[in-house]
């Protein structure tokens, strides 16, 4: 090796006899090398394969674990109920992945939901009508989206710290309004029509899935979905593409508050009753299952499907757990550690993907 300075550079030239001095890779190296790199190109590969549908296959192995530890469990009334209870739940899930697949945070979307039923019943009990009620309950949401808008998209606030500020404010208007009282007076005909069933499934559940199914189509089939897509992924880029992101933006709000609402007034016409200071216990459920569904189906990307397995999964095991014996706090633990699992398991997953490519 030979070293000599040029023009003030210190330049390293390697002679050749360097090179044919050094002794090649043994065969045993090489087949180590080689073994390792194939390994982790069948690990990468099978996470790269399965990983995306390893929420609906936990699924369905809760369902068969419990129904065999739990014999009333794996029945069908049992799983009708348990897709019966979370139909609020999947209303507000998709509100939720809305804003978020533009890169933004709703946490407002239960108190919406609350403030929403209660406006249903108070409006009622003072003599209005049952449909003047639901449509004030309706405009409640796209008004606080507009709201929410504004302060991220406008202002500049933390979606974050923006929309639970919002929470809050909706939270102390809904106990001034009910006066901290269970609202249980709601018109006939809303009730009529939740408790309304098709192929013994209420009204409610009908509903989120048309909606469900609705927002699937403008995220995989249009150019809406794949721009909030875009936005949420690089917002700088997307505003050098010509995008009208603060548009977008504001638009996923207003769509985020108006299925908010409409939970709401599912949530009032199949419960029945709302409890003003129930918001807060509606929102962790709805969270936990945007994040793991964007773990599953279409890795990263928070999409419906993933999602819908992911509520699904998340009630399959509270509820399973509750037969076992345990108490309500577990609900909680379960939705926590699911969300942390979730998190852990999309950075696994995404990493071994990556590598997996850059091998092929």
């Amino acid at each position: 090796m030979v070293a000599e300075d040029v023009d003030g550079f210190r330049v390293t030239q390697i002679d050749s006899s360097d090179v044919a001095s050094e002794e090649p890779p043994s065969v045993a190296d090489r087949d180590g090398v080689v073994g390792d790199s194939q390994r982790r190109s069948r690990s990468g590969f099978l996470l790269s394969r399965v990983g995306p549908w390893a929420v609906p296959i936990f699924l369905v192995l809760l369902f068969i674990g419990f129904s065999i530890a739990t014999p009333t469990f794996g029945t069908v009334d049992n799983a009708r109920i348990i897709i019966t209870n979370q139909a609020v739940v999947v209303l507000l899930g998709m509100a939720i992945i809305v804003p978020l697949r533009a890169g933004d945070f709703d946490l407002s979307v239960s108190s919406v939901m609350i403030v929403s039923g209660a406006t249903i019943g108070v409006l009622h009990s003072n003599g209005h009508s049952g449909l003047t009620a639901i449509a004030v309950a309706v405009l409640i949401g796209p008004v606080v989206g507009l709201f929410n808008g504004i302060l991220v998209v406008k202002i500049g606030i933390d979606s974050f710290i923006a929309t639970l500020g919002t929470l809050t404010i909706i939270t102390g208007f809904v106990s001034l309004m009910t006066k901290g009282a269970l609202i249980t007076t709601f018109p006939e005909g809303l009730t009529n029509f939740a408790e309304h069933r098709i192929l013994d499934f209420p009204m409610p559940v009908w509903v989120g899935w048309a909606i469900a199914l609705a927002l699937w189509y403008v995220f995989e089939k249009t150019p809406a979905g794949r721009y909030l897509l875009f936005i949420g992924g690089n917002r700088g880029s997307a505003q050098l593409a010509g995008l009208r992101v603060d548009g977008y933006r504001q638009g996923a709000f207003l769509l985020s508050g108006t299925l908010s609402a409409i939970a709401g007034v599912m949530f009032a016409g199949g419960l029945g009753s709302v409890d003003p200071s129930s918001g807060t216990s509606y929102l962790l459920p709805p969270i936990t299952a945007a994040f793991l569904g964007a773990s599953a189906i279409t890795i990263g990307r928070f999409n419906v499907v993933g999602t819908l397995f992911a509520i699904y999964m998340l009630a399959v095991g509270i509820t399973g757990l509750q037969l076992l014996g345990l108490d309500r706090w577990i609900a909680n633990v379960f939705n926590g550690v699911c969300l942390l699992l979730a998190m852990a398991f999309a950075i696994l997953l995404k990493n071994a993907s990556a590598k997996w490519s850059a091998q092929r």
